[in-house]
């Protein structure tokens, strides 16, 4: 078996009005890969508290190996306050938590160096860049770097950080000007996949409800969405399809393939509340066919 995957980064509780739901964008991707049947591991940081034990005990339910994850003994777990408008989550952030001073041990090093992928965001970095970029430094698999960027919250240094040694990138459309200018390229999809040493090996852009494009070098793959029923919302969708796409990767799948299941899986986290949904067996099963 393939050492983890490393997901680097915060754990959230996102507060809607109706309860709390576990999130934070690599905690999701972690929960996804392990659905998936991965073998993953999550860096990160939590209270001494209620939340962050109750955190620990979900995501070890789920199957994702929590044993690098820090505990705090001063500051809270993490919590965000969600609404959503028009259709799209708004989000505000709980300052002062614990994944906030996360660090880079030497156990999270050595299972970095391991890992066949290191998936990590920009936000855990705006309060620890250094120790970000120790930690990215170890990595000898693919770097996997969703920006996961909210409107008006951007960080030049940890956005251009993060891409600079990214092998695989993950864009909403939103994203791309904003990364364009911190990196201060206007056509950021070249300079990723051409024009900098090392260049991507893929850029994928997620448009919603148009889809999303998988490049590289030498290919364009489209990938048409798939309408989620109503009822749910569009948290942790992105986090969902970037599972896949790490999963497809270090399996080597095909690229089509990797899209299509992608599409699907984030259509299903659409359909339900909160990010990280427990899906049934049978309906695993029926989206994971389609790697065959």
């Amino acid at each position: 078996m393939l050492p983890p995957i490393i997901c680097w980064g915060e754990v959230l509780w996102d507060r809607f009005d109706e309860g709390p739901q576990l999130g934070g964008a690599v905690a999701n991707v972690a929960w996804h890969l392990a659905m998936l049947g991965a073998p993953v591991a999550l860096v990160t940081r939590v209270g001494d508290d209620a939340d962050g034990h109750e955190a620990i005990r979900r995501l070890a339910a789920r199957g994702v190996d929590t044993s690098l994850v820090q505990i705090d003994p001063t500051r809270a777990t993490g919590s965000v306050e969600v609404a959503t408008v028009m259709g799209e989550p708004r989000y505000t952030l709980v300052p002062g938590r614990a994944w906030e001073q996360l660090e880079a041990t030497p156990a999270a090093l050595a299972a970095i160096e391991a890992a066949p992928a290191f998936v990590y965001g920009t936000l855990a970095q705006r309060a620890g860049l250094d120790t970000w970029r120790t930690a990215v430094t170890a990595a000898r698999g693919l770097k996997v770097c969703d920006p996961n960027l909210r409107p008006g919250k951007e960080d030049r240094d940890a956005v251009v950080a993060a891409l600079e040694v990214a092998d695989v990138v993950k864009l909403g459309e939103r994203e791309v000007d904003a990364c364009s200018r911190a990196v201060m390229q206007p056509d950021l999809l070249g300079w990723l996949l051409a024009r900098r040493d090392p260049r991507a090996k893929l850029v994928a852009l997620t448009r919603g409800k148009h889809g999303s494009t998988l490049h590289t070098a030498e290919h364009r793959v489209e990938v048409p969405a798939i309408p989620a029923p109503s009822g749910g919302d569009n948290v942790g969708c992105g986090d969902a399809y970037l599972a896949v796409l790490v999963h497809g990767l270090v399996g080597k799948w095909p690229l089509g393939e990797i899209g299509e299941v992608a599409s699907h899986w984030a259509s299903t986290v659409a359909a339900a509340r909160g990010a990280t949904p427990e899906l049934d067996a049978e309906t695993i099963e029926r989206l994971t066919l389609r790697i065959a």
